[in-house]
Order: C-alpha cells, then sequence, then structure tokens
C-alpha cells in the first residue's frame, strides 16, 4: 500500500507562495498562479472529479458485492478512504509522497520525484503536467493495492456512455464514409471531425439541415463540425502530401497516439480507416494507455469494447462498420502498440529517447506520428508557456523520431505556431479563448534527423519547409534539459 507522510508545510505558508495574476510568459504552467487555468483546475476540477468516483464506487457496491462477495466491501472503503485523504493533501497543497505498492512503474515515478526541486514537490507549486499527472497515477494505485478490484476502471462507464448516446451521429458518419474516394477535400473534411469531434452528438442534432443538404454527405457533415469553432492553424495540406509522397526504403506505418475513448474514438477509427482503405498507410499503430487516465482516455480494453458493441448493434451500417474494423485489427492493419508506461508518465516527450528508448525507436520506424488531443499537445511542449508565435518545431525541443502531427482543441494557455499578433487579437475579442475548446489547432513538421545525439544510423530528410527552421535540438542535454523543465 502507499505510504501517507504528512507535510511539513503549513496551510498559511501555502497560501503566501501563490500568486495573483495568470502564468507569466516562457514559464511552466502552474497552480501557483491563481489566475491560471492550472490554478482552476487543481482547486476545483479535480477534487470534483475525485469526488464523482467516490460516489461511483459506492453506489456500484451492491453489485460489486455480487461479484466478489461481501469481503470486497473491505476494498471499497479503503479506496473511498485513500480518494478522500488524497482529495484534503490535494487542498492543502501537501508533498508528493512516493509509490511503495504493486505499481509496475512505481521504480521511475520515485525516480522523477526524487529528481524534483523541493520547492516543486507539492500540487500548486509543481508544474500543472506533474501534478496533474501524479494525482491520476495515486488515483489508480489505490485499486492496483486493492486485494479485489485490481484491474476496475472508475471511469469506464463514462466512456461507454460517450459511445451509446451518439447513436445517431455514428450512423451519419458511417454511411458517409463508407467507400470515401480518395482525394485531399475528403481526407480534409474527416481530420476536421477529428478534432472537433467532442460535443458533435450535440452539434449534428441541433443542426437543421436544408432540402439540399445530406445527413451522410461528409461535406455536409464537416461543416456542421466547423460550426462557431475556429481552426486557428490548419497544416492539413502538409500531412496530406507526407502521406500521399512514397519514398524508396521508407515507412508508410501511421502512428496515432490516442486521446479519448467513446465517441471521439469512433470518429479517429473512422480517419485511420480511410487512411488503409486508401492506401495513405500500410498499417496504423495505437498508443493507448496503460491504465485508466484523466478520466476518458483510451485503453486497450475500451477498443476491443467499441468494436464489438458495434458489431452487435441492429442498425446494418453500424454493425458492418464494427465487422470491418475487427477485420483490420485481425489482419494487422490497424494494431494496438506495444504497452507503454511512459503514456502515463509525467515527463514531457523530449526526454522520450531518454527514458523510453524502446518506444522512440518504434516511433522513427512510422512515416508519421499523429498526436491527438489536448494532454499530447502539453506534453508536446513541455506545459510551457512559449510565445505563441514561436515556431512549432523549436517548442518540440529536439523530439524529432519522425514526421509530426498535433491535433488539438484548445484548452490551455500552452500554444505555439500562431501567426505573429493573433493571441493578442484573440484575447482582446474573446478572453477566454484559451480555454473555451472553441479553437483548434492542425500542426505538422517534417522529420529532422540529425546528429545531435538522437540514434545512430539515421538519415536526414531536411526539407525546404525545415531548412528555414532552427536545429532546435543542437543546444539541448538530455539530462540537463529534463532538470532545466522542472
Amino acid at each position: 500500500m502507499m505510504v501517507l507522510r504528512t507535510s511539513i508545510i503549513s496551510d498559511k505558508s501555502q497560501e503566501t507562495e501563490l500568486l495573483e495574476g495568470p502564468t507569466p510568459r516562457h514559464s511552466l504552467l502552474s497552480g501557483r498562479y491563481k489566475q491560471s487555468f492550472a490554478y482552476l483546475s487543481l482547486r476545483t476540477r479535480m477534487p470534483g472529479i475525485m469526488q464523482q468516483m467516490i460516489m461511483r464506487i459506492t453506489s456500484e457496491s451492491p453489485s460489486l458485492v455480487e461479484q466478489f462477495g461481501e469481503d470486497v466491501m473491505n476494498d471499497v472503503r479503503h479506496i473511498v478512504d485513500c480518494v478522500d485523504r488524497l482529495k484534503n493533501e490535494l487542498n492543502r497543497d501537501r508533498q508528493f509522497i512516493f509509490f511503495h505498492g504493486n505499481e509496475p512503474d512505481k521504480a521511475e515515478w520515485n525516480a522523477f520525484l526524487t529528481e524534483l526541486p523541493r520547492p516543486k514537490k507539492s500540487f500548486f507549486r509543481a508544474c500543472w503536467l506533474h501534478a496533474e499527472c501524479y494525482l491520476y497515477r495515486r488515483l489508480y494505485s489505490f485499486f492496483e493495492n486493492s486485494r479485489y478490484l485490481n484491474g476496475y476502471d472508475p471511469f469506464n462507464h463514462l466512456k461507454m456512455d460517450d459511445l451509446t448516446i451518439s447513436t445517431n451521429a455514428m450512423k451519419s458518419l458511417a454511411k458517409a464514409t463508407r467507400g470515401l474516394a480518395k482525394s485531399f477535400d475528403n481526407f480534409s473534411n474527416l481530420l476536421r471531425i477529428v478534432l472537433w469531434s467532442n460535443h458533435y452528438e450535440i452539434t449534428l442534432g441541433a443542426y437543421e439541415f436544408s432540402e439540399e443538404e445530406s445527413r451522410t454527405d461528409i461535406n455536409v457533415l464537416a461543416q456542421v463540425a466547423d460550426l462557431d469553432r475556429n481552426l486557428l492553424v490548419d497544416d492539413s495540406t502538409y500531412i496530406w502530401n507526407c502521406l500521399i509522397k512514397k519514398r524508396e526504403c521508407s515507412s508508410n506505418i501511421v502512428d496515432f497516439i490516442c486521446d479519448n475513448g467513446g465517441f471521439e474514438f469512433f470518429t479517429d477509427m473512422l480517419f485511420l480507416e480511410y487512411l488503409i482503405e486508401n492506401d495513405l498507410a500500410s498499417q496504423v499503430r495505437l498508443h493507448v494507455k496503460a491504465i485508466p487516465w484523466y478520466i476518458s482516455d483510451l485503453m486497450a480494453k475500451d477498443i476491443e469494447w467499441t468494436i464489438n458493441y458495434l458489431i452487435q448493434q441492429t442498425d446494418a451500417i453500424l454493425s458492418s462498420v464494427g465487422s470491418r474494423w475487427l477485420h483490420l485489427m485481425n489482419t494487422e492493419k490497424i494494431i494496438v502498440a506495444p504497452q507503454s508506461y511512459f503514456w502515463t508518465g509525467p515527463q514531457p516527450y523530449f526526454v522520450m529517447v531518454e527514458l523510453d528508448l524502446e518506444l522512440y525507436k518504434l516511433l522513427t520506424s512510422s512515416r508519421l506520428v499523429i498526436f491527438k488531443g489536448d494532454l499530447n499537445y502539453r506534453k508536446l511542449l513541455g506545459d510551457f508557456i512559449w510565445d505563441s508565435a514561436e515556431e512549432f518545431i523549436t517548442c518540440l525541443r529536439g523530439f524529432r523520431p519522425t514526421n509530426i502531427a498535433a491535433i488539438r482543441t484548445v484548452k490551455c494557455e500552452v500554444i505555439c505556431g500562431l501567426p505573429e499578433g493573433m493571441s493578442d487579437t484573440l484575447l482582446r475579442s474573446d478572453p477566454m479563448w484559451m480555454i473555451s475548446s472553441n479553437y483548434g489547432l492542425i500542426q505538422y513538421t517534417d522529420s529532422l534527423k540529425c546528429a545531435c545525439g538522437l540514434l545512430s544510423g539515421t538519415t536526414c530528410n531536411m526539407t525546404n519547409k525545415d531548412a528555414l527552421q532552427p536545429l532546435a535540438c543542437s543546444s539541448f542535454s538530455r539530462r540537463t534539459t529534463l532538470k532545466e523543465h522542472m
């Protein structure tokens, strides 16, 4: 079990070290700044999530007793107590504690916690990414160290519900994407639907179709996705060109770093199926989370459940989509990549080559890596407040395993690659634009295999676009960069 230790930091000292105002530019996101989204999330959102977990496992007690017997209630009571104590630790800005249970990744986590500077070892003063990842890791550790509930997913019902309530949207999209021709317009439409898939069912349900508009026209459905949304950067053309240009001795594999399950994963699979069907990818590798993560993040079991759910539908189109995806999985056109706990760690991606070399090597073997979602974007940029006009390639800080694309709705202050002055203009017209989820990015950068110690034996594929960019990785020592980032 995890050992709880009491912090010596008083509530009074914690309050005096919190600062008014937003997170300063060129700083790590942190709950230390009271006008930051990080502060709001740690102060209100995370305690709310923990309370919902307590309510959920309590309400499921009768079914758990039926499944495991009365002894399971000892686990339930202990987990509820642990979650409640963690909530109190967060509210009081206590120091992080080590993992001492059955967590498979406890050595990596404890090494990370040991390296953190003492002033940044508590929830509100640490980097937000570190604090938030730590919270979710602690939460699942309570289940891992229980007798009966190791493997229990406290967020499972949310992912299932998100798919089951989206039947109408799934039917329309499934019909629109059967036999979809290979063209940039179709590719771009699907990419935008993937970007805006959150709340798409609600938007589609409220949309009034004209007599000329079909519910199964991919162009119309993409227009619906775009409603009241603003695409700030659109590198779809670069991504398309990356996929259609075949190179000798070059892989045609696409790695897809997944985000949420539920309906969002349904739209992801429609897009990935399109890549396979139109020879834009020979294989897609899905990278999922090893443990329940950030409420709705996708796990391997969620993929199996989604496909089985679709196959069992009475609607012929949805059932055929499920069967088609099962065939793609069985023939290994789409596979689940080897499990890695790096995806549920607190580190930014520029240290992957040092901390998980096998994962990094795997990514180097693909044509393109697509990072989906806000958390992946934060890890790409290191949860750092860059100048909003800074180049995407620079903000990756040397992380260049292959060609990289990021698809993300903006939910926090971490952003880059905008035209000069756009951020200030948006701030004047919409002060909450960075946390509204109404703005999105589709960003891309070509591979840059240079002599900066990434991997021996790789080749340089610098393109005209990259030739204009600085060699962002040349000045970074891996270990030094990690410490600077803390």
